[in-house]
């Protein structure tokens, strides 16, 4: 009896609780638009700052010298993670500037994390590990291991000059933990004869703040000598010795020859003649002393290129792996398996796109990245270019209660030396009190707020005056043997299929009005778009609880609305009130 008294109901007065109802659906939608906008606002804000920070701790323009920073951030809190990043601006066709990210991907693939739909929900070792596939073992493993930390590195060389002119400079590229190599300056050599060639390592550091990252090992040496034609010679290394002091003694290194790799250019007027060449390893030119073979015989012309590289590792490949952005690859018009030209170090670097992401960490969605040490063998194969010094380290978190950040960004802090130190945890902090986007949120939560309170008088009122229009007919079927407890269920029944009604449109309209416009309102400070982009998510849970929390009020004013007025069933004086009638 009751449903069908509830629906004769509503179908004889349709409009009785229109007003109310629209008021309540205007509740629920402006509450569900306040929960939508302030989850979607608040997760932009850390996820902005995890992009930013890459995840924990991010460390930029710092003044310590290029080759004591890998080991005076390995020694912070957490320092095992820590890895260096690269950044070179490129110049896209369309005139919009694009980035370069040099990193070691290997890391990144495992410590650095990157939301989901950014990278279209592939893993993440998907995505990077092939970019490092290249690399031989750990990014330090190539080249002439040197044990410890070494302050001073002293090579003993033979020259032989032909010609006039001065007598070559030699050079080192010294590699350190993280697969980055860096030249350390030249040493004048004499004309002939055996010298010692010391390369002052602990003055490059910024020591005793700063140090180089271990384990160190020789990537190459440069050899830089005269242009005249008439000059020429050759230049062994003999062997190699390192001191833990710089001006104390050095100890010999019992070591083998490597695999050598040849980069030097052209002499001039010489076609493609090289103006270098390796010498083999004769037995029977052994030092003085009868020991081993030299390490590295090498032979040199005078021509136009005066600098001649032999590096380790061999030649390396003829492209780079790397990841780009949509957009980015919507620049420069290629795709997936192309081969893309950037700029790195002053020169043309060719990459081959091995996959595509909406945004790469801390560069936005314009941007590419490769790894580090391929990027640097290729380069040093083509004549010793090295890589340029990092401009930024990472320090990612290990999970979201990590305290290693926080303490590494306090003790850079308390230091001697001055860098730029961006924390998640603080980004984030700062982004969440932005005071501009504090007034929206709290107008659209009070906005839910006085319609829910006007829903509920609407209903109220709307619940006695019918309560009041169905005293007679109650009576009536009272008399006829109704229970009295069906009839005040169909007044509730009728309140609640309205109350129920327009919850239901109010939360469907909501959440299409969150999708639809809080990712164009959610903003940065700036008044910019957020990057990466704002990810609408409606908890289901919270909205679900909120709706019928806006909807409680207006269904109990109404129950209690239709049954105020206790003369309603009172059945003898609706029916005294019909005789007299």
């Amino acid at each position: 009896l009751g449903p069908a008294l509830a629906g004769w109901q509503l179908a004889r007065r349709p409009g009785r609780a229109t007003g109310p109802v629209l008021l309540l659906v205007l509740a629920v939608s402006s509450g569900v638009l306040a929960l939508g906008q302030h989850t979607a606002w608040s997760g932009s804000q850390r996820d902005q700052a995890d992009f930013t920070t890459a995840g924990g701790l991010r460390i930029s323009e710092s003044e310590l010298a290029p080759l004591g920073r890998g080991g005076r951030y390995a020694a912070l809190p957490g320092g095992e993670r820590v890895l260096p990043v690269i950044r070179s601006r490129q110049d896209l066709p369309d005139g919009k500037a694009g980035q370069l990210l040099a990193l070691d991907a290997a890391a990144v693939a495992e410590r650095v994390p990157l939301r989901e739909d950014l990278r279209d929900g592939r893993p993440m070792k998907e995505l990077f590990s092939p970019l490092a596939a290249d690399t031989a073992g750990s990014p330090g493993s190539a080249g002439i291991p040197l044990p410890g930390a070494p302050r001073r590195i002293d090579l003993d060389v033979t020259v032989q000059s032909t010609g006039d002119g001065s007598g070559p400079r030699l050079g080192l590229l010294l590699r350190d933990r993280f697969g980055l190599t860096y030249q350390l300056p030249m040493v004048r050599l004499p004309d002939s004869g055996d010298a010692t060639a010391a390369f002052n390592v602990g003055a490059l550091v910024d020591a005793p703040v700063g140090s180089a990252a271990p384990p160190l090992s020789i990537a190459g040496v440069l050899v830089s000598h005269s242009t005249s034609s008439g000059n020429a010679g050759q230049l062994a290394v003999r062997g190699i010795s390192v001191a833990r002091d710089g001006s104390g003694p050095a100890v010999p290194l019992r070591v083998t020859a490597p695999a050598w790799t040849l980069s030097a250019p052209a002499r001039s007027g010489s076609g493609a003649s090289p103006n270098g060449i390796l010498l083999p390893d004769d037995q029977d030119r052994q030092d003085a002393s009868g020991g081993a073979p030299p390490l590295l015989r090498l032979g040199y012309n005078g021509g136009a290129g005066s600098e001649v590289a032999v590096t380790t590792g061999g030649a390396g490949a003829a492209d780079v792996p790397g990841i780009a952005t949509h957009a980015y690859l919507d620049a420069v018009d290629a795709k997936v398996g192309d081969v893309v030209p950037v700029t790195l170090a002053g020169t043309s670097v060719p990459v081959r796109i091995t996959a595509a992401v909406g945004s790469l960490p801390t560069a936005g969605d314009t941007a590419v990245a490769v790894d580090a040490a391929t990027a640097g063998r290729l380069l040093a194969a083509r004549g010793g270019l090295e890589l340029p010094p990092p401009d930024e380290w990472w320090l990612p978190a290990a999970s979201a209660h990590d305290r290693a950040p926080a303490e590494a960004a306090a003790e850079l802090r308390a230091g001697a030396r001055t860098q730029r130190v961006e924390l998640r945890e603080e980004v984030a902090a700062g982004l969440l009190d932005d005071p501009l986007s504090a007034g929206p949120q709290a107008a659209l939560a009070a906005l839910a707020l006085a319609c829910a309170v006007l829903a509920a008088i609407g209903f109220a009122a709307s619940a006695a005056a019918a309560a009041r229009e169905r005293g007679r007919e109650f009576a009536i079927l009272l008399a006829l043997g109704a229970p009295r407890r069906d009839l005040a269920r169909t007044a509730a029944a009728e309140s609640g299929v309205l109350v129920g009604l327009g919850a239901g449109v109010g939360l469907a309209l909501g959440a299409a009005i969150v999708h639809l416009v809080v990712p164009l309102v959610v903003l940065t400070p700036a008044a910019r778009r957020p990057v990466p982009e704002v990810l609408v998510d409606l908890p289901a849970g919270e909205t679900l609880l909120l709706t019928a929390a806006i909807a409680a009020v207006p269904l109990l004013s109404a129950v209690l609305g239709s049954t105020r007025n206790r003369n309603v069933m009172n059945t003898a004086a609706r029916l005294r009130h019909v005789e007299e009638m």
